[in-house]
């Protein structure tokens, strides 16, 4: 809350990520970061349409950046593998027709091959959040996946101190004051942009929050004016609670959606998190009934405050695990997360491997006669395939992924 990109535990974590080869991606949330409000709604912990707009312009990005480099990996293979003039005119000539031709197999803008699996399209990406940033993407995770729109990059994500149960009233003092204390700084500090709005009853519930001494009390003030968005597709914005801060704090609680989330997803919180340890716990069986979820409880780290020493790398210099010069990352849970993550590209890459296999297998099939099929692997992996110009009948079962079994 009230955080942005210049923070340590953000930055130490895009470290940890871009040593292990990663691009690494911030999200400043409206009004902070230093970036000026534009609009006279600012952020809060329900509304997801902003990190929704950034996923999809990533994956936009990510898409255009794959196909730009394997057209161009395309051309230095037709240019090494001609063998002269005429071959060259009649590919040039080949590709012009193909190029022409919409339906063409190879003309899309998917960025990447045919027997690729569409789940790596544009990414895959991890989300990452912490606190209310990590309410925010289980809050976006689960109303993607109940609807079946979740885009197909989203490959997992990971939830750092997320209370689950947002309820204001329920932050003890004096927390309840500091944290007011945050969102005034912040209300202060677009106050330019947000004196400019004339909705009736606006600039009074601004200054009533400014004058509010609580967390609670400023949301229940001001959430009549609020960014929202509905639950389900088109996700439309919407303003305002008009039941106050009860609705609001109901409708951004992430424990109403963290069931429905279809990727694998970490959440880790530690026990002795004074600010949201006590929520999380009391709502912790909504993520123990979703296979897809891993809960980690760690004994001490209050809130967000992994930090660890470990023994120095061998290089004595940052290595490819993040760890830097007097060893660590900065933070255990950096390493846990990017522990978690490359062990999720790895099971994708053998579930996409074993998909090749079975379409291997499958192109070995020829009509009209009977095929005895053996990979040489397991007996459960073998296979008598039939094809008499009707039904194939294929008793090949590949191995389902069960990635959070097997991680």
């Amino acid at each position: 809350m009230n955080n942005d990109s210049s923070f340590g535990y953000i930055r130490s974590m895009m470290r940890t990520a871009t040593s292990r080869g990663w691009m690494a991606c911030a999200i400043n949330m409206r009004g902070q970061g230093g970036v000026e409000l534009t609009t006279p709604r600012a952020y809060n912990a329900g509304f997801t349409g902003d990190l929704r707009g950034v996923i999809l312009q990533l994956e936009k990005r990510l898409v255009r950046s794959t196909t730009t480099e394997r057209r161009s990996g395309r051309r230095r293979s037709d240019t090494r593998g001609n063998a002269n003039e005429n071959k060259n005119k009649n590919e040039n000539e080949n590709d012009a027709t193909k190029s022409a031709n919409p339906t063409n197999p190879d003309n899309n803008n998917d960025g990447y091959d045919d027997d690729d699996d569409v789940i790596h399209q544009g990414g895959p990406i991890f989300l990452l959040g912490y606190s209310l940033g990590a309410n925010i993407i289980t809050k976006y995770l689960g109303e993607e996946s109940l609807h079946g729109t979740l885009p197909k990059c989203i490959a997992g994500g990971a939830a750092m101190g997320n209370p689950l149960h947002i309820h204001s009233g329920s932050i003890a003092f004096p927390w309840n004051m500091v944290l007011a204390a945050g969102i005034k700084r912040s209300i202060l500090q677009n106050y330019k942009t947000l004196k400019q709005f004339r909705e009736p009853g606006y600039q009074t519930a601004v200054k009533k929050a400014l004058m509010s001494p609580t967390i609670a009390q400023l949301d229940d003030t001001f959430s009549r004016y609020l960014i929202r968005n509905e639950g389900k597709p088109p996700y439309e914005m919407k303003l305002g609670y008009d039941g106050g801060g009860e609705e609001y704090w109901r409708d951004a609680s992430s424990h109403r959606y963290v069931a429905h989330v279809s990727v694998p997803l970490l959440k880790i919180s530690a026990q002795d998190d004074f600010l949201v340890f006590g929520q999380f716990a009391k709502k912790l069986n909504y993520c123990l009934e979703n296979p897809n979820v891993i809960v980690v409880k760690t004994r001490c780290g209050g809130h967000l405050g992994w930090q660890e020493s470990p023994p120095p790398s061998p290089s004595g210099n940052c290595d490819n695990k993040g760890r830097g010069l007097f060893g660590g990352s900065g933070s255990w849970s950096d390493v846990a997360v990017a522990d978690f993550i490359e062990a999720l590209l790895q099971i994708r890459g053998e579930d996409r491997e074993e998909k090749k296999k079975k379409k291997r297998m499958m192109e070995r099939v020829v009509g009209g006669y009977y095929h005895d099929v053996d990979d040489g692997g397991d007996d459960d992996e073998s296979t008598t395939i039939r094809n008499e110009g009707h039904a194939l009948n294929n008793s090949y079962s590949p191995r389902q992924p069960k990635i959070l079994s097997r991680l």
